[in-house]
């Protein structure tokens, strides 16, 4: 079996969208899940990231975000 790829924090980070999303796969989702095996704090920042994936579902309709308000947020979540 090959090494699976270590992943900082701000690397996984910026997979957490991905992943709730269910658009990660292969070594990628691989590198994250061990990622977060170890790593408590990524752990509390997905379960972050989860709760606000639910409340934007929940409270937004299909409109698109305004522009830069995307970038705010990966920005307030990685800290």
């Amino acid at each position: 079996m090959a090494e699976v790829k270590r992943l900082s924090c701000e690397e996984a980070v910026r997979e957490f969208f991905a992943y709730l999303d269910r658009a990660l796969a292969g070594d990628s989702l691989d590198a994250l899940e061990a990622h977060l095996e170890t790593c408590l704090d990524c752990c509390d920042r997905l379960d972050f990231s989860r709760s606000l994936d639910a409340f934007a579902k929940t409270r937004l309709d299909a409109s698109p975000l305004p522009e830069g308000v995307a970038d705010r947020i990966r920005r307030a979540i990685r800290g």
